[in-house]
């Protein structure tokens, strides 16, 4: 029988000792200074060692040993449980970890930048426009609680014309009826975001920045285009998790009240997003007998605008709630080339 010696902790005396184990047929022998304890291999469990950590053995009368000789023991025991073993193994294997932790690194990445927008856009169909209309009014609550936005101080009427101008825009076939408001807010600046549900709010700096009609409906135009298809929506489910989609189909926001209006206040459009909702202003404003011209001459005005107020680095195309292509290829819509500025 090989002796294999170890430190054993009786669980009775607060000095360990030391003694000599061996194995009989299916039990554990433990050779002490007072006579010999036997114990079936069945219920003593080997707990490895880390790096220089003995290894230890826990009996079933409460007792442990630690046993330095870690080979010796683990091959009298008949080796490590499968689970541990491999634990201990990538424990001691550093280039393996890290090459694992690379591994869940890259999966996790390829998940958000692939995985969670397909299954977004699966999911986006199935949320119902009452859904988006709830959203819509807790983000312009949490807004109007941070002091983004106030009330209008124009008068009356400019919120009524440009209700009356996306009522222009508004395609028979649409879910949504466009609700437009009018907001002061000095912070945001002169800019218009589309929120889900048929919600475009338009901030009384853009109307003293953008003065003619015509490119007040351009931009109108673009915020429907963002409505139309659901950008904001995808951009929040994205950015909170699946788990909000599927919250959203049934109809409630209530879980959400908090985590979707913060991500969709947050949110920034992608380019493509960006030309989409372009292409659906074009199409839009050419129904109506207007240029698509109206949109890059609206842009034109606020960035001229923005840089005047902070400067030649501020890029007004990528303005809040936004992140715009380049005002340049914008104002060349379906490659056409454009009059100067009216």
């Amino acid at each position: 029988m090989v002796d294999i010696e170890a430190l054993w902790h009786n669980g009775h005396t607060p000095h360990p000792q030391t003694v000599q184990l061996g194995r009989d047929g299916d039990e554990l022998v433990i050779n002490t200074s007072s006579g010999q304890r036997r114990f079936l291999l069945a219920n003593c469990q080997l707990e490895a060692g880390i790096d220089t950590l003995p290894d230890s053995v826990h009996l079933p009368d409460g007792g442990t040993l630690e046993v330095a000789q870690k080979t010796a023991i683990r091959r009298l025991l008949g080796g490590l449980p499968p689970l541990q073993a491999g634990s201990h193994w990538l424990q001691q294997s550093w280039h393996v970890l890290a090459g694992g932790m690379a591994a869940a690194a890259a999966i996790l990445w390829l998940g958000w930048r692939f995985v969670l927008p397909a299954a977004a856009g699966w999911l986006l169909p199935l949320i119902p426009v009452s859904a988006e209309q709830q959203l819509a009014a807790q983000t312009l609550a949490w807004l109007e609680q941070r002091g983004e936005l106030s009330a209008s101080r124009l008068p009356g009427d400019r919120a009524r014309a440009l209700q009356a101008g996306i009522q222009q825009l508004q395609a028979a076939n649409s879910p949504y009826r466009y609700s437009v408001l009018l907001r002061h807010a000095p912070d945001i600046g002169p800019n218009a975001f589309a929120l889900p549900g048929g919600t475009i709010v338009v901030t009384d700096q853009l109307l003293t920045v953008v003065t003619r009609p015509d490119e007040i409906l351009a931009i109108l135009a673009h915020e429907a285009g963002h409505v139309e298809h659901r950008h904001g929506l995808r951009s929040a489910v994205e950015s909170v998790g699946v788990l909000a989609a599927l919250t959203l189909i049934t109809g409630d926001t209530s879980s959400l009240t908090l985590a979707l209006p913060v991500a969709l206040a947050s949110a920034s459009y992608s380019r493509e997003h960006e030309r989409e909702a372009d292409r659906f202003a074009y199409t839009a404003l050419q129904a109506q007998g207007l240029s698509p011209c109206l949109l890059g001459y609206s842009l034109q005005r606020i960035e001229t605008a923005m840089q005047q107020q902070h400067g030649s680095e501020v890029i007004s195309s990528g303005g809040w709630f936004a992140s715009h292509p380049d005002t340049e290829e914008r104002s060349h819509p379906l490659g056409q080339r454009c009059p100067p500025l009216p």
